[in-house]
């Protein structure tokens, strides 16, 4: 019992010793195959064959200089329905909201030069919000709500969908009467 651990090393240890040599014979025999191999036709594919690491060495993506030489032009297409607008209400009253918008359409046909913005009432629960404007561009709707705020105080840009067609020209400028 005393030599039964000393033995199972002993026999671990040769039988490790002869997997390895067995798998290194059966290497050198499968290359001795490899190496050998022709097809019916007589070709030698060894010479064919390349190793992984070489696939990209011998690759030469050639570009014509005419393609070097065009500039890539993107067109971002634009969603003419984005944009801002100014909103000068929000509450749970709809008659403050529709007596805000007639305050501003007034105020804006005797103020306002140049742009006559349309108005909006619309709700969003749980509030009625009044808009006012359609612009694409951010630096144009904090402009006119530069304007707007002289009167209504709590006038900020949001997001919103707005309608092409009321969206004000690039050279108009908003100002006050």
């Amino acid at each position: 019992m005393r030599y039964l651990p000393i033995f199972l090393l002993l026999v671990i240890a040769v039988a490790c010793s002869t997997t390895q040599q067995t798998v290194e014979e059966a290497m050198d025999d499968i290359k001795e195959n490899y190496t050998e191999e022709v097809t019916t036709s007589g070709i030698d594919l060894q010479s064919y064959r390349t190793q992984l690491s070489d696939s990209y060495n011998y690759r030469e993506n050639e570009i014509p200089e005419a393609f070097n030489r065009m500039k890539v032009e993107q067109k971002v297409e634009k969603d003419l329905y984005e944009g801002y607008r100014i909103q000068i209400y929000s509450g749970q009253d709809v008659t403050g909201a529709d007596t805000t918008a007639a305050n501003f359409r007034a105020w804006a046909d005797t103020t306002i030069a140049n742009y006559q913005p349309e108005t909006y009432v619309f709700f969003r629960a749980p509030y009625y919000r009044v808009h006012v404007g359609d612009f694409h561009e951010r630096e144009k709707a904090i402009q006119f709500s530069n304007i707007v705020k002289r009167f209504f105080r709590d006038a900020w840009v949001v997001y919103d969908r707005v309608i092409p067609q009321n969206v004000p020209s690039d050279t108009t400028q908003i100002q006050m009467k």
